[in-house]
């Protein structure tokens, strides 16, 4: 089940969206949705629990400008996949600043509609792993998503388990993790760090944003990095 956020305040671009989902979907007998519409940025703000795949956002929301809303969503979810919409290219390109997806003009046309679900479902599928990691503290043995996880780092000789809300410390060496997480898209950018592609907004020089932070890839690396977050993000392997 994907589920899909509509924020855009034009009542007919919003009903023309709709439209257009449910017949990508009588197209597409396995595509199953859940879809929310929201006319205004703040009340989506208050509202979200960051729980979207998929958030087309308009450009030029009334209430906030379009970019501040998407800079507060990647504050809180750096995988919601966002497709703005926009009358202009030039604001759609800034999207890209904080890791849109893609963009689509108006007035939205269902061919070109049609073939951004095809990658963006693709890519969520691909993107999709159910592999698990026991983890060990002082306190408890618990279970972890390996989407949970942004990056693994190696630190004096302990491992740091970054995700969104905590950094557990474990004991062990990278290697033994990058052979478990091999299948859940997980790939060294360095010998220090272990990075989940999900969670990669972009690669600028020698350095590779993973989620809010800046780490960074090294020479020896960079050929096979650059080549899996290619793959990754064209939803092949």
């Amino acid at each position: 089940m994907i589920n899909i956020v509509i924020l855009e305040d034009e009542a007919e671009q919003a009903k023309r969206l709709i439209r257009m989902l449910e017949k990508y979907a009588s197209a597409h007998p396995d595509f199953a949705y859940t879809l929310r519409h929201y006319e205004r940025s703040i009340p989506f703000l208050t509202e979200y629990k960051c729980d979207a795949d998929i958030l087309f956002m308009d450009i030029q929301v009334p209430d906030m400008l379009g970019m501040d809303a998407a800079k507060r969503i990647r504050m809180m979810d750096n995988k919601v996949m966002i497709i703005f919409i926009t009358m202009l290219t030039q604001y759609a390109i800034e999207g890209y600043s904080v890791g849109a997806f893609d963009y689509v003009l108006k007035p939205v046309r269902y061919e070109e509609f049609s073939t951004k679900m095809d990658r963006v479902c693709r890519i969520l599928a691909h993107q999709n792993t159910s592999a698990t990691l026991e983890l060990r503290t002082k306190e408890e043995i618990r279970r972890i998503n390996a989407d949970e996880i942004a990056y693994i780092e190696v630190a004096n000789h302990d491992i740091l388990i970054h995700t969104d809300r905590e950094v557990i410390r474990q004991w062990g060496n990278l290697k033994s993790y990058e052979d478990k997480l091999t299948d859940a898209h997980f790939v060294r950018c360095n010998a220090c760090y272990l990075v989940n592609l999900k969670y990669v907004r972009g690669i600028h020089g020698d350095t590779v944003t993973v989620g809010q932070d800046e780490l960074a890839v090294s020479k020896a690396k960079r050929k096979d990095f650059l080549a899996a977050v290619a793959r990754y993000k064209g939803g092949s392997r």
